[in-house]
């Protein structure tokens, strides 16, 4: 699946959508539905397709195909029946991804890039009925960082929703599963002032800067002037930056600390923009 199309640097041409039509569905044998499948996606502007139990093996790699969608499949070869496959317009910005550490799950996986959205993982995935859904296998894909998506068929019974039995606990895992490990990280955002960054790098007399040589000649001294004008940058931008909390509500403020922010922003804007005697006054009192 690695070297399956899309994986490498997506071309110009490939765009970031804002919004995303995905479509679901258990086979039970994807190559008598592929005339079903294909008029669905064209009817519904389809991007992504996520099939189960495709029931196909790897010595017809080619077979199932659609037009301007690019294919990738995790065929179950130790066992009959089983599979899964994606398919996703080619126009995306879309790579598979490699899933490792599966145990009882079988999943197949893609990386996409959206608009005004954090990149998205979105995993086909059929487990067995013959085998329980483990804590390590959801783990597995909680790892991947990304915002993370499975769709499939968990083979989760339950007289609820009109099945003869009810599955044992262990299938209700995945509603109950917290976070892996150290607790859910609390968001964040960095904030640098970046007109002390070009202030910081005006200076030109630091014992980072005044350990480049005045004559440089060889490759060796280019690499290690590179080297240490990066280093002497990322120092100053790490030093000029600082890490605040993204889920404080500003709104949630009283309307007198409103009040004061707004003044507060106001003079700063007037303090940069120009800068009197009594604007930078304003500004340091507040």
């Amino acid at each position: 699946m690695s070297n399956a199309p899309g994986c490498s640097t997506p071309p110009a041409k490939r765009h970031k959508p804002k919004n995303l039509t995905l479509l679901t569905f258990n086979a039970h044998g994807l190559i008598n539905n592929m005339v079903e499948l294909g008029q669905c996606t064209k009817e519904y502007g389809i991007d992504i397709v996520l099939v189960q139990e495709t029931l196909l093996k790897p010595n017809r790699p080619k077979s199932c195909t659609l037009a301007v969608y690019v294919q990738l499949r995790t065929d179950r070869t130790d066992a009959p029946l089983g599979g899964n496959a994606i398919y996703y317009k080619r126009s995306l910005q879309c790579c598979p991804i490699v899933l490792s550490n599966l145990s009882n799950i079988e999943g197949t996986g893609c990386r996409l890039v959206m608009m005004g959205h954090r990149t998205l993982v979105i995993v086909s995935i059929y487990l067995s009925s013959s085998k329980k859904l483990l804590r390590s296998d959801i783990e597995a894909f909680l790892v991947l960082r990304d915002a993370v998506i499975l769709f499939g068929d968990f083979n989760c019974k339950n007289t609820n929703w009109g099945c003869a039995v009810s599955y044992p606990s262990d299938h209700s895992l995945l509603l109950r599963l917290g976070p892996t490990t150290g607790g859910c990280p609390k968001p964040t955002i960095k904030i640098t002032d970046w007109k002390r960054v070009s202030t910081a790098l005006e200076e030109v007399d630091t014992p980072a800067l005044n350990n480049i040589p005045d004559v440089i000649e060889t490759t060796d001294e280019i690499d290690s002037t590179i080297g240490a004008c990066t280093n002497h940058i990322r120092v100053v931008v790490k030093r000029c930056s600082r890490v605040i909390s993204a889920s404080v509500d500003r709104w949630k403020l009283p309307a007198d600390a409103l009040e004061l922010l707004r003044a507060k922003n106001t003079a700063l804007r007037h303090g940069y923009a120009y800068p009197s005697r009594d604007n930078r006054s304003r500004a340091g009192v507040l």
